[in-house]
């Protein structure tokens, strides 16, 4: 099992998620919590089973709701980058893989 941690920006878009479904109906925001926590334990025990969508960026579905929990595969652990909406533009994904795990540097000049 490899650990699953979530970078600032997709917690508070956990957070916010959360919040917008209490707004809606009287604690759908902890249903949806819960269902969050089901699809990281899914991803922790196989995140390779997830297709890659967009470049390395594998995306994982909050069971029983629209959203969708986007994640990179490290080494050691998995960074859930986003959770979004399943009608959200991909593009915001795209952009914040690209800071997830940069490009290698070609080495400096001697």
């Amino acid at each position: 099992m490899k650990p699953v941690r979530f970078t600032k920006v997709a917690d508070a878009e956990v957070q916010a998620r959360a919040n917008w479904y209490d707004q809606r109906a009287p604690n759908l925001g902890t249903k949806f919590l819960r269902r969050v926590l089901e699809a990281v334990e899914k991803i922790a025990q196989n995140p390779l089973g997830y297709e890659r969508k967009i470049g390395h960026v594998r995306r994982c579905m909050v069971p029983r709701f629209q959203d969708a929990l986007w994640f990179v595969v490290e080494p050691d652990e998995s960074i859930v980058i986003a959770c979004l909406h399943g009608r959200r533009s991909p593009t915001l994904v795209k952009e914040r893989a690209a800071g997830v795990i940069p490009l290698p540097r070609p080495p400096e000049p001697s």
